[in-house]
């Protein structure tokens, strides 16, 4: 009795197949570990662009804190009135008025 004979091309496409199928999930589980890890460094860079913009203006906000503050002491000098009086009286030459320069007026009948 002679047993059939097997083409040796009907064997390789049958582990082909298998071959294609064990190389196509091996790719694809490449490809999702290949996304994952630059998903994961996309954000910790995005991470790292937030903070660098926060120190930023953290900086940015100190400044303009410490200029408020010299502006609120500097409002504060000018409208001391020691200062006021000695300006209206240096610069623009204007003093108290006299007893004699103080005139009363009569007063008007209010008519209800």
């Amino acid at each position: 009795m002679t047993l059939p004979r097997l083409e040796p091309k009907a064997i390789v496409e049958s582990g082909d197949s298998r071959r294609r199928l064990s190389l196509g999930l091996v790719g694809l589980v490449i490809l999702g570990v290949t996304l994952g890890g630059t998903a994961h460094v996309a954000v910790h860079a995005k991470r790292i662009e937030v903070a660098l913009a926060l120190g930023k203006e953290e900086c940015v906000h100190r400044e303009l804190t410490e200029a408020r503050r010299h502006l609120e002491i500097e409002i504060g000098m000018l409208k001391d009135p020691a200062r006021i009086i000695a300006f209206a009286r240096d610069q623009l030459g204007m003093r108290a008025p006299l007893p004699s320069d103080i005139r009363a007026l009569p007063r008007k009948a209010v008519r209800p």
